[in-house]
């Protein structure tokens, strides 16, 4: 299941490099590789926040206004850091030579580095795959 997991996100990834040109290509490569750990974090806290306000999940996971309001302002700092100091150059670049859409498009990878956190922490993954012991054998045997 894991396996087939990181296929998908893989896949995913690599459709949206085929479509990225030469400075949305670097822009994308900045991001992924400065990117810190303590970032990724900042990254998954604020998704999985966000996500929490999904109506099947907010009454499941009930994440006060002041905490989401802090993984907010983190995520914040960190894009203003990321984009304004660290990745500067390759920002302005993608913006200038290749519009909005392609600063969009390497912009989704921060998306895709808070779901690989998520994915890369045993735990989690171990929590996805945990479900199929609740399937009844019998079913199974339908497929043979």
């Amino acid at each position: 299941m894991k396996k087939l997991i990181t296929i998908l996100i893989l896949i995913t990834f690599y459709q949206t490099n085929l479509l990225a040109g030469q400075y949305s290509d670097k822009f994308a490569n900045c991001l992924m590789q400065k990117t810190t750990e303590r970032d990724k974090i900042v990254l998954v806290r604020w998704a999985f926040s966000a996500m929490a306000h999904h109506s099947a999940l907010k009454e499941e996971f009930n994440i006060p206004k002041s905490k989401f309001t802090k993984h907010e302002i983190a995520v914040a700092d960190y894009v203003q850091y990321i984009l304004g100091t660290v990745c500067f150059k390759e920002t302005k670049n993608v913006l200038q030579y290749e519009g909005d859409e392609a600063f969009l498009k390497a912009f989704e990878l921060l998306g895709e580095i808070a779901f690989l956190s998520l994915m890369e922490e045993a735990a989690v993954s171990n929590a996805l795959e945990n479900y199929v012991i609740h399937i009844d054998p019998n079913f199974l045997k339908k497929f043979n």
